[in-house]
């Protein structure tokens, strides 16, 4: 039911957005960012790492942007057990921008993606070949829709190359949270 939902008010917003005269949408800049991620429940914190697509703007305070993040943990449970866990994310984020304090521009905003996260694990103890039938490993992986919210800042670093820090709390079947900070080179300029 919430899928069904959010896919009917992205598709009413887009339509609703390429409605409107002020619109300014198309590639205008690209980045990357580092973040700390902190999963819930037993993944333990990580590092991670993404991508930004500047898509411009659908009115003078609501900036557009997409973004591809990454994060993965690999760590051994008990002695003979390994085990990793990865989360691939691509998101569509509407940022609602406030009016600028001193060289910093806060914003908030939110969005939906789609998450796909991946699992293996691997015994890796004595007698690890079952009755000839190989190693013990097992692995999985899945994607769902999840809402993206986010809060931050920017700052002009030089002519073109905006820097960036934000918070991003997911919410999905894997929910975690996240701090990064990152770049944007203009290509509009």
């Amino acid at each position: 039911m919430l899928k069904r939902f959010s896919m009917m008010f992205l598709a009413v917003l887009l339509m609703f957005s390429f409605s409107m005269a002020q619109t300014d949408i198309g590639l205008k800049g690209v980045g990357g960012k580092l973040g700390y991620i902190m999963p819930d429940g037993d993944i333990e914190n990580t590092l991670g790492f993404g991508a930004i697509v500047d898509l411009g703007h659908y009115n003078d305070n609501i900036a557009v942007q997409a973004y591809v993040d990454y994060w993965g943990k690999d760590y051994d449970v008990g002695e003979y057990y390994e085990w990793s866990w990865s989360m691939l994310s691509i998101a569509a984020i509407a940022k609602y921008g406030f009016e600028a304090s001193g060289q910093f521009k806060p914003y908030a905003g939110g969005g939906l993606g789609l998450d796909i996260g991946s699992w293996d694990a691997k015994y890796t103890g004595p007698n690890s070949d079952f009755y000839g039938l190989g190693d013990f490993s097992d692995s999985g992986s899945e994607s769902d829709l999840a809402i993206h919210l986010v809060g931050g800042a920017t700052m002009e670093l030089s002519p073109g190359l905006e820097g960036m820090a934000e918070v991003k709390y997911t919410i999905g079947d894997a929910d975690y949270f996240g701090i990064y900070v990152g770049v944007i080179y203009s290509l509009d300029q």
